[in-house]
């Protein structure tokens, strides 16, 4: 039974990354039709995250407490995403274009680390008042862009040359997007 247990656990990543690569790619070219379970998806988990940290500076010494915070402030969120359809569209579009900043290397540096900051932070206030603006199509473009930018990033494991080769990495995903794209505008014309 334990060595079953260990072999799970080190097959744990791969099929992780199984898992989101499928996510991705359901992302990329279904964003739009499953645009409520993505709120409220990428809600909790932003709304977990803000309450853990925010809460961990507070109760350094209970280590129960941040989580207990955190998983608090992620439910109450992705309620919120699901049941305010525009709010929950400004916190999903706003969190994809963060996290494709986010894999934006920058250097390890004072100034660097604030520039990715504001980066972060502006990436997700635009894209959120896009979302907000032009709902739709902006969703549409979003999660069919970051779905294969992400897709892509986690394809670099299981295949090296990705990884070595930035020019295939960046055609992939702009194949990848672009049929996202038209798969999504073909399946939601009303």
């Amino acid at each position: 039974m334990e060595n079953e247990m260990s072999v799970m656990l080190a097959r744990l990543p791969q099929i992780l990354t199984v898992i989101g690569i499928a996510y991705y790619l359901l992302q990329c070219f279904a964003g739009y039709k499953l645009i409520k379970l993505s709120i409220a998806v990428t809600a909790f988990f932003t709304g977990f995250t803000l309450g853990f940290m925010l809460s961990a500076g507070i109760f350094d010494q209970q280590s129960y407490l941040p989580a207990t915070i955190g998983l608090g402030a992620g439910v109450l969120l992705a309620f919120l995403g699901f049941k305010l359809y525009l709010a929950g569209v400004f916190i999903l579009c706003g969190s994809l274009a963060a996290s494709a900043v986010n894999l934006i290397p920058f250097p390890e540096e004072g100034f660097y680390n604030v520039l990715h900051i504001v980066l972060l932070l502006l990436a997700f206030v635009v894209a959120g008042i896009l979302g907000v603006k032009f709902a739709k199509g902006f969703i549409i473009l979003v999660t069919a862009v970051t779905g294969a930018i992400d897709a892509v990033n986690l394809l670099k494991t299981p295949i090296p040359s990705l990884d070595q080769n930035m020019i295939i990495a960046i055609v992939l995903i702009v194949v990848l997007a672009i049929f996202g794209i038209l798969v999504q505008r073909a399946t939601n014309r009303n």
